[in-house]
């Protein structure tokens, strides 16, 4: 792909980590000018870009990346230099436990087969510059998915503690204290969580939503209840090193791009 002239979209949202680190880093080595930024932050209109995660790098319409990405690998990306992602089910697997929504959709479902989307394999594969087939790739985890679940399901469940206690956060404010957050910690909550957060309505529900996935999340409450201080002091400060950052929040604001006060 080097020497080409690429189409390259990174779609984003302003409130993600790495999403920034990306953006920043990118801007630094000179080649965001090559980068039209797309902001996931528009409703409904957010939804049909296809992203499963953020950052999302498209080039020439093909996903190329998502997180976990660094800002050296986007770069290179951008440059259309060579990538190694080692294992590709690895790297489907890490993209999953990266991706909020993956995430919550793997424990709904109890198997990594109801995330198995070319797409999310194309990025996570790093498909358009490293070969792998993206097709080939999410009929492995189809088959493989209820092996990789079990395999990887208490992985699975920290990442969902910690999106969890992120929008605890955002909903309360930014006031929640951890005694508060501990209490809210419940089966019922957690698993209420999961299920608006891995549908759409009800599309994307297992056939019987009630009950669903209880299991993850009495274990996803039982260690939010025993971590929460040390699980909202680095959501507090992830989200508050975002907000307060005056050179990655310039970069979009000269973009256009809406940073609410």
């Amino acid at each position: 792909m080097r020497g080409k002239a690429m189409a390259v979209r990174l779609y984003f949202h302003q409130s993600c980590a790495t999403s920034r680190e990306v953006i920043l880093g990118v801007s630094r080595r000179g080649l965001l000018e090559r980068v039209e930024l797309m902001p996931l932050d528009s409703g409904i209109e957010s939804l049909k870009a296809g992203a499963w995660s953020v950052p999302w790098i498209v080039i020439d319409g093909r996903p190329v990346a998502t997180d976990p990405v660094t800002a050296d690998e986007a770069a290179e990306i951008i440059s259309g230099g060579k990538i190694d992602v080692g294992d590709p089910l690895d790297a489907f697997m890490n993209a999953v436990l990266h991706s909020s929504l993956a995430t919550a959709l793997t424990l709904l479902h109890g198997s990594v087969a109801a995330v198995a989307d070319p797409s999310l394999a194309s990025a996570a594969a790093r498909s358009p510059l490293t070969g792998v087939d993206p097709e080939a790739l999410a009929a492995r985890v189809r088959a493989e998915g209820d092996r990789l679940f079990l395999e990887w399901r208490d992985k699975l469940r920290r990442a969902a503690a910690v999106s969890y206690v992120r929008e605890l956060y955002w909903a309360s404010g930014g006031a929640i204290t951890a005694e508060e957050l501990a209490a809210h910690a419940t089966q019922a909550s957690v698993g209420a969580w999961l299920i608006a957060k891995g549908s759409l309505g009800r599309a994307a529900l297992p056939p019987r939503p009630k009950g669903v996935a209880r299991e993850d999340a009495e274990w996803i409450a039982s260690f939010v209840r025993r971590a929460a201080r040390g699980l909202l002091e680095k959501v507090r400060e992830e989200q508050e090193s975002i907000y307060s950052d005056s050179e990655y929040l310039g970069l979009l604001r000269a973009r256009g791009i809406n940073i609410p006060p």
